[in-house]
């Protein structure tokens, strides 16, 4: 173990880490592409942090530095390039980069109460705004992020920074606007820390003209994306369009609220584009109550669209006719603020038409057009528009500009990363996979449930899996994550084990109940024997070292929802181009995924415990050795009805 110059910094020498150091600095200095998968442990953070620093001050241009999750971008800024400084003995220009909404407008703030406030329903609202009111009169950067008991959207969206509603340096409150501090520091930054929204949006816009006081992003020499296993679902959610019911009700609601007589256009000069928008509203809230009414007996929440104009767009024709007429209105209105505010909303309208109309024409035909049901009771629907395949895209728009560097945990299946390469665009960059720095033959034991009735026989299955979870956490005492793959599983087995975690006094965090999933991960450290029932958000980005943590069951292999719209389309282009869509996309999909959910156990080299796979697919079906391939090598039992087949002895 060594001293690092840092006071009381330890740094214990990884040859894993100098490997990925060492990679990461040559496809940077050779401007090259590089795909890097580093387990768990080897630090990989620092592995990039040290190459990307010097890059930057090369080439006296920042790097990106892009993650998935919230808690790695955190993690990153405020603990691992602290210490990069402690290290080096000097200061680091490293900032995060955060959308303009993020951002509280003076301008919009001090308006608030006597033009918008009148657009919002007060009635239970006092609290949230007297809270608004103290945050702002003390933070000192504006970032909504920094509030520690947040607003509702319809408050926030009233008085946060927007796009086209920004008067730049005319506005009053321009030397002390946040938005504009922040960009002073993102300009001025040598590494740049986004997330993977913030950086697809951006990626998104390069086709579009925009001058330099509105550039997302400065120019930057490289990019670093970490959590890259999730590079394929993020560049389809932003490479893609949206339109959705509350965004169109509150621009209208903006402009003129028919009953209330209120609004930016309340002034009866505004006459004409008043009586359009209250033409809009009603057309709006007659087409959205009968696209709610066709979807609502409807088995599939979201739900697939299929064929072109089968649903006419009856609201495109007035909306079309109102950002006209908004038009006008812009370019003859002499008062800044407003001229601002409205601008904001005709770019929203406009962007919102011209998604309805592309989704109901179905004008692209390499997209998959869907209907989601969203917000309190679904009673919002979105209207999503998303690429098939993003390979091409990627290609030309991200990696035709080396250097750009992908790295996460896990991008192999059966040791290889070529099918993440090719989903995403990257064939030709370099490839490196690095070994675990863990001794998982003697810090994990896998427990796999071999005589398990298959998920598809429901009844059959949960009631085994009940028994099997008793067994398991009985021998743990709790310290578990039970990994679902559908909520539907998660709050059944909940109700049916209630009675046994009350026996057993272990407490159980259900996710989707009272707290949050950061929450959860809060009091699960904190007690030390509880359990965690989750889904999604839990098989991928958590990191709970120590012993609260001794145990993870996955319940099902995580094989994608297959009718979902996004996944069926996938799937239909690979049987389209004579492949196979289990073999060639539903299972390394699943394996990916399988491979985060196994990465959970074991995150330091003092971590030991068990994993418990209750999907028997895994060792009786022929693509279950794909999945046992993709995880490091260590003792294996297969059970039978709780007694092994196969060696070894029940406990860690």
């Amino acid at each position: 173990m060594q001293r690092a110059k840092g006071e009381g910094f330890r740094y214990e020498p990884r040859p894993q880490q100098v490997e990925m150091a060492l990679a990461v600095a040559h496809a940077l200095d050779d401007g090259k592409n590089l795909c890097v998968e580093a387990p768990t442990g080897v630090g990989k953070t620092f592995a990039y942090l040290v190459p990307a620093l010097a890059f930057a001050r090369q080439q006296q241009m920042p790097v990106v530095i892009s993650t998935h999750t919230i808690n790695l971008q955190e993690q990153i800024i405020t603990r691992d390039i602290p210490m990069l400084e402690r290290m080096l003995g000097h200061d680091i220009a490293a900032f995060v980069a955060k959308g303009r909404t993020n951002y509280l407008c003076l301008r919009r703030y001090n308006t608030f109460f006597d033009t918008d406030q009148a657009l919002l329903d007060l009635d239970g609202r006092m609290a949230e705004i007297n809270r608004l009111q103290k945050w702002a009169s003390q933070t000192l950067t504006g970032d909504y992020s920094e509030m520690r008991h947040g607003v509702s959207p319809q408050l926030w969206h009233t008085v946060c920074c927007e796009r086209g509603g920004c008067l730049g340096s005319k506005c009053e409150f321009f030397k002390k606007c946040y938005l504009q501090h922040a960009k002073r520091k993102l300009f001025n930054a040598e590494l740049i820390i986004a997330n993977h929204a913030k950086f697809f949006t951006t990626l998104a816009m390069d086709d579009e003209e925009t001058d330099e006081d509105h550039k997302p992003f400065p120019d930057y020499a490289a990019v670093i994306l970490d959590e890259g296993h999730t590079l394929e679902d993020c560049a389809s959610e932003h490479l893609g369009f949206r339109a959705d019911t509350f965004t169109i009700r509150r621009c209208l609601g903006r402009l003129y609220h028919t009953d209330r007589k209120t609004g930016i256009l309340a002034n009866p000069i505004y006459a004409t584009t008043q009586a359009t928008v209250t033409e809009c509203t009603r057309l709006a809230k007659m087409f959205f109550q009968r696209l709610l009414e066709w979807l609502e007996p409807q088995a599939e929440n979201p739900l697939r669209y299929y064929v072109p104009n089968h649903i006419p767009d009856y609201l495109g024709e007035p909306l079309r006719r109102l950002t006209s007429q908004l038009e006008r209105v812009v370019s003859q209105e002499s008062d800044d603020t407003v001229k601002a505010e409205l601008s904001s909303i005709l770019e929203d309208l406009e962007e919102q038409t011209e998604a309805m109309r592309i989704f109901f024409s179905m004008e692209l035909p390499d997209y998959v057009y869907w209907f989601e049901r969203e917000g309190n009771n679904g009673q919002e629907i979105s209207f999503n528009i998303v690429p098939v395949n993003v390979a091409d895209v990627l290609s030309e728009k991200l990696f035709s500009k080396p250097p750009v560097i992908v790295t996460s945990a896990t991008l192999a299946v059966n040791g290889n990363i070529q099918y993440f390469q090719k989903r995403t665009g990257c064939e030709d960059a370099r490839a490196l996979i690095l070994d675990s720095p863990f001794d998982y033959e003697k810090q994990v034991k896998v427990y796999i449930a071999g005589d398990m009735p298959e998920p598809g026989a429901k009844d059959q299955f949960q009631s085994q899996a009940a028994e099997q979870i008793r067994h398991y956490l009985r021998l743990t005492h709790g310290r578990a994550f039970v990994l679902f793959t559908s909520y539907y599983l998660l709050s059944t087995m909940a109700k049916r084990l209630a009675a046994f975690f009350d026996e057993e006094d272990i407490r159980l965090l259900v996710q989707g109940e009272d707290l949050s999933p950061r929450r959860m991960l809060e009091e699960f450290r904190k007690d030390g024997h509880a359990v965690i029932f989750g889904t999604a958000s839990f098989w991928t980005g958590v990191d709970v070292p120590g012993d609260a943590l001794s145990n993870v069951i996955i319940t099902r292999l995580p094989f994608a929802v297959p009718n979902h719209p996004l996944v069926q389309a996938r799937s239909e282009l690979i049987e389209k181009n004579n492949g196979n869509s289990f073999m060639d996309y539903s299972v390394p999909e699943a394996v990916l995924k399988f491979r985060q959910g196994f990465g959970r156990l074991i995150r330091t080299k003092e971590d030991t415990g068990i994993i418990v796979i209750l999907d028997s697919r895994i060792v009786t079906k022929r693509y279950g050795s794909q999945f046992l391939n993709s995880i490091p090598h260590c003792p294996i039992q297969i059970t039978n009805e709780g007694k092994s087949l196969q060696g070894g002895q029940d406990g860690f």
